[in-house]
C-alpha cells in the first residue's frame, strides 16, 4: 500500500462468516502496536455493525450521525491505544446504500483523513454478496482485501467477488481463512 501511496483499505468477502471484521480488528490492534503509524478502523457493515461488540467499545453516537454531519468526527471516533481511532457502529441502518454512495459521505471522509491524516484507513465492509453496500462503497476506497472461507467459499464465488470489487477499486489480495493443512497423504479439505 505504501509503495502506491494508497492508504485506504477495503475488507470484504463473497459470503458471510469469512472473517473480514475479525482480521479488520486484528490489523487495527496489530497498528496500535506500532506507535509511528496512525490508523483508523471504520466499521461500515452499517446493516449487521460487528466491531463495537468485538472490541468491547461502545460509541455514544454511531457511525451514521458522522457520516451525515450530525455529529463531528471528534466526538465520534474513540481512542485505541493512542494510534488508532475506531468508527463504530451503534446500532443497525436498515437500508445504508444511499447513505454509502453519497457524496456528502464521500467529502466527509475526506475531511477526516485531512483532519487527521491517518497512515492507513481501513473499512469492514459487508460481504459483496449480501447487498449492494460494499459496491455503493468501493469506489471511495484505494483498494481492497478479499477474505474467504475454506469449505465454506466456492472458487466461483471467489472468481465472481474479484471480479466485482476490481470494477471499483484494486484488488490487494486474498485471505483463505480456516484452511487446514495437507496430511501426509497430501489431501486438502478432508478430501483426496
Amino acid at each position: 500500500m505504501q509503495e502506491n501511496g494508497w492508504t485506504r483499505l477495503a475488507i470484504t468477502s463473497p459470503n458471510k462468516d469469512c472473517g473480514k471484521t475479525t482480521t479488520a480488528c486484528n490489523l487495527a490492534i496489530g497498528f496500535s502496536r506500532q506507535r509511528e503509524n496512525r490508523t483508523m478502523l471504520f466499521d461500515f457493515d452499517l446493516r449487521s455493525p460487528a466491531v463495537a461488540d468485538m472490541l468491547g467499545r461502545k460509541p455514544n453516537h454511531g457511525i451514521k450521525a458522522m457520516l451525515t454531519g450530525d455529529v463531528p468526527p471528534k466526538d465520534q471516533l474513540l481512542c485505541l491505544r493512542g494510534n488508532v481511532a475506531l468508527s463504530l457502529g451503534n446500532m443497525a441502518i436498515s437500508d445504508p446504500t444511499q447513505l454509502l454512495l453519497s457524496k456528502h459521505t464521500a467529502d466527509m471522509l475526506d475531511k477526516v483523513q485531512a483532519d487527521f491524516a491517518p497512515d492507513l484507513m481501513i473499512f469492514d465492509l459487508p460481504s459483496m454478496f449480501a447487498a449492494d453496500d460494499a459496491r455503493a462503497f468501493l469506489k471511495n476506497a484505494d483498494c481492497a482485501l478479499i477474505l474467504a472461507r475454506a469449505e465454506h467459499t466456492t472458487m466461483a464465488q471467489l472468481d465472481t467477488c474479484e471480479r466485482q470489487v476490481a470494477e471499483y477499486t484494486n484488488v490487494l489480495g486474498i485471505v483463505l481463512n480456516s484452511c487446514r493443512h495437507a496430511d501426509v497423504e497430501g489431501t486438502y479439505f478432508g478430501s483426496k
